[in-house]
């Protein structure tokens, strides 16, 4: 399990990397339209007369950029350590599994749970958008959020695996699947019911808003995509390297 993680990690790093400079190239604009119209309307806001004042960025363009890919990395780290653990879970509940298509699977849940749902229920926003008073709120349900997701999708590979270890008739065995599925997506209904969204109203253009939504949530999938073939291929060369080495010693 050891050299899962350390694979997972690596490979969410290397993802990160390569998306940190997809969201430089595509979504650092965003993020500097938006900083420029939340300065706009700051000016806006002052007395007739009154001229804004003029401070200089606490970040340079060229520290944000690094900072974009800094962040990515951190981000796929975490996630390739989400995604060993998902990998984990379908290894022993489907054990009979061609181990490169559990991966394949484990990207897919975890971006299901981890970026698709949380995008859904708190819509990535550019910085700077949100009111400060706010923002530990936010955090905290946005936290949450991502804890309870992660745990649905936990809670149904472990279903799947005592589904499985049963000896229910093939006929039980399908109502028992089709009631986990009943069970899953009243648990989402029940959190995106219970947990509060952003109070805030978002002051950017519908536009530009939707756009950098849009955008982080596709560095997510390349994100995840990129972790689960990378792990899927070492798996798939891994496999064919034994099997050369076990007819060699025959």
């Amino acid at each position: 399990m050891q050299r899962t993680i350390l694979r997972a990690v690596l490979v969410g790093v290397v993802a990160g990397l390569i998306v940190g400079v997809y969201h430089n190239i595509f979504t650092v604009p965003l993020i500097e339209r938006a900083i420029a119209l939340e300065g706009e309307r700051a000016a806006a806001s002052l007395p007739a007369g009154a001229q804004p004042v003029e401070e200089p960025p606490l970040v340079s363009l060229g520290a944000q950029r690094v900072g974009m890919v800094v962040g990515m990395v951190v981000l796929g780290a975490v996630f390739g350590l989400a995604f060993a653990g998902i990998y984990g879970l379908l290894r022993w509940a489907l054990p009979d599994s061609a181990p490169p298509a559990m991966a394949l699977i484990a990207g897919l849940l975890g971006f299901w749970a981890l970026s698709f749902l949380v995008s859904v229920k708190f819509p990535f926003m550019p910085p700077g958008v949100g009111s400060a008073n706010t923002l530990i709120f936010r955090q905290v349900f946005q936290l949450l959020f991502y804890i309870l997701s992660a745990l649905g999708v936990a809670g149904v590979i472990l279903a799947l695996n005592e589904i499985n270890s049963s000896a229910a008739a093939a006929v039980t065995r399908r109502r028992l699947y089709a009631l986990a599925a009943l069970v899953y997506s009243g648990f989402l209904l029940l959190i995106f019911l219970l947990i509060p969204g952003n109070p805030d109203p978002v002051q950017a253009p519908a536009g530009l808003f939707l756009r950098f939504n849009n955008l982080t949530l596709i560095g997510h999938l390349l994100t995840w995509g990129l972790m689960a073939a990378s792990f899927a291929y070492l798996l798939a060369r891994e496999s064919v390297s034994a099997s050369i080495d076990g007819r060699n010693q025959r």
